[in-house]
């Protein structure tokens, strides 16, 4: 990380004349780290006199977010791709630089202490979603953001923890995490433009009694999908059935990648995908950059 009078004395060199000496400099501003970005952004205001120079700063920026989430991103899907949690900082980090994992973590926390609280022993499947459904959408006020369905925050949890609102999947995403949290098995499920959660169950999962220890399940889904739930919904609980038939609404083909658990791997694409299309729709120049993140997380690896 460079110290704040290097930075400046970079951003000064990208007003340079000559293409050798700023080219130098937006090269190294470049390769800098993530956190570094609110303080070049200041700089857009504070030490830019040119529009070539703004320009340059801004491409640099940009260049630092790409490079950022495409690293940590492929790094992770390669390293086998179990914290989902790390991957969704990664992905908050490019347009909230400042954002640490422990932040996300305290905001889990809270709720997983309010669901523990509701818990015991002998809770069948259905009362465990039931108690779920409870704090998230009831006590703490979860829901769809229907009003602004496209905003690019609705990918972004830390924002969806904040403001309890958010899309299918970032509901979905907080729901997972909580519930895993609890030793609860729900998975999530890329059903194609509506993404929803399966309750997996098995023996092991069945009688588990340290709902309040530190997670223990895998995160791969093992044994058969019990049901279905819809976090944008109220966590709405529903039945393979049901499933075909919404599929059949849809024109959808019956394919077992729309009613089987996916991937971590899987949920992070189709976050990146959503934050592509919601900037595309807006018309913002950070679509180019997402999409270069997706062709070099498509790419590489798994």
């Amino acid at each position: 990380m460079l110290a704040e009078n290097e930075l400046k004395a970079l951003v000064t060199l990208l007003e340079d004349n000559d293409e050798n000496v700023w080219q130098i400099a937006f090269n190294a501003l470049s390769q800098t780290d993530v956190q570094q970005i609110p303080m070049l952004n200041d700089y857009l205001f504070e030490a830019v006199n040119t529009a070539e120079q703004r320009d340059r700063l801004e491409e640099a920026i940009d260049h630092i977010k790409v490079n950022h989430l495409s690293k940590q991103l492929v790094e992770w899907k390669n390293n086998g791709g179990k914290n989902l949690l790390s991957a969704m900082v990664t992905i908050c980090q490019f347009k909230y630089p400042d954002l640490t994992e422990a932040y996300l973590i305290q905001k889990l926390e809270g709720l997983r202490l309010d669901a523990w609280l509701e818990f015991h022993y002998d809770l069948t499947s259905f009362e465990k979603v039931k108690i779920l459904n409870y704090i998230l959408f009831q006590l703490h006020g979860f829901k769809g953001n229907e009003a602004n369905y496209l905003h690019p925050d609705n990918s972004f949890i830390n924002r969806v923890l904040d403001t309890k609102a958010g899309n299918p999947i970032s509901l979905s995403i907080i729901y997972m995490l909580l519930a895993q949290r609890l030793n609860v098995p729900v998975y999530g499920v890329n059903l194609p433009r509506h993404f929803i959660m399966a309750y997996v169950e098995n023996e092991e999962t069945e009688t588990l009694q340290n709902f309040g220890e530190k997670q223990e399940i895998s995160d791969l889904p093992i044994g058969d999908v019990k049901f279905y739930i819809n976090a944008y919904n109220g966590g709405g609980v529903f039945n393979f059935d049901h499933l075909k038939k919404i599929m059949g609404d849809m024109d959808l083909e019956v394919k077992p990648e729309y009613y089987e658990p996916c991937t971590n791997t899987d949920i992070v694409r189709r976050v990146l995908m959503n934050l592509f299309n919601s900037y595309a729709h807006k018309n913002m120049k950070e679509s180019k950059l997402i999409d270069k993140v997706l062709a070099a997380y498509n790419a590489d690896g798994l």
